[in-house]
């Protein structure tokens, strides 16, 4: 079985049409995992949640989707922030809203545990430090954990002296998961914040028990372009192309 793993996708249908396309010419795949946060930020939220409906998957909420939805307050985000999910809000129907909202906070799929956050606080911490990941292998039973949140891809392993290491997954080829507890991150969909624009997601193959990195490029200007259609905030359009 493999499964395309996407994360923070936020409304941008260029780059998760993209990422579909490309995994496919990577040997396909038989279902996606998404990890929340598939609205939020970007112009198109009904189509993108279409398009993963389309799709045999599994997928978690994340802290934009609930915002987006009611479930929760806006006063957490940042004004950029705040007033894209007050405009995905209304450009969703009944039936999107009532899918978001159906989502688990947490799910385990075989030997995975997914969370948005982390598997300690699925809505709102990064594991972005050695102290967070540590803190984050004792909130889960499975070997491996599937976060994003951050934006930025990464493997992380348990480590006896410094409690966890940080690593850039490569790029193509499977990484062997083995049999150590490690924390993934895919990077994000629709709004890379690691430097590099391009659109960030991992395959799991589960025959091979490996996890391979993929980024590649989408058509940012049309996303931007119907981002100011739409009249999202400029510092979220500008970004986009900064990858940051």
């Amino acid at each position: 079985m493999k499964a395309l793993i996407v994360s923070d996708v936020h409304s941008n249908l260029e780059a998760f049409t993209t990422v579909i396309g490309d995994a496919e010419t990577q040997g396909g795949f038989d279902e996606i995992w998404s990890l929340g946060d598939l609205v939020g930020y970007g112009p198109d939220p009904a189509a993108v949640i279409d398009l993963l409906r389309e799709h045999p998957h599994q997928a978690i909420v994340g802290n934009h989707d609930l915002a987006s939805v009611g479930k929760l307050s806006l006063e957490a985000f940042n004004p950029y922030a705040a007033a894209a999910n007050t405009w995905t809000s209304g450009a969703l129907d009944e039936d999107r809203r009532q899918y978001l909202i159906e989502q688990p906070l947490i799910l385990e799929i075989e030997e995975f545990t997914l969370a948005h956050g982390s598997p300690r606080d699925p809505i709102w911490e990064y594991v972005i430090s050695a102290r967070a990941a540590v803190a984050s292998f004792n909130h889960f039973d499975t070997y491996w954990c599937l976060v994003g949140h951050s934006h930025v891809p990464f493997i992380c392993r348990a480590d006896a002296q410094r409690g966890a290491v940080f690593m850039n997954p490569p790029l193509g080829g499977g990484y062997d998961l083995g049999e150590e507890r490690l924390i993934i991150n895919p990077g994000s969909v629709g709004q890379p914040r690691d430097g590099d624009p391009t659109a960030s997601y991992m395959i799991y193959d589960s025959d091979e028990e490996s996890i391979a990195h993929y980024r590649v490029g989408y058509d940012i200007e049309a996303t931007q372009r119907k981002m100011r259609t739409h009249g999202l905030p400029d510092f979220l359009i500008e970004r986009l192309a900064q990858g940051r």
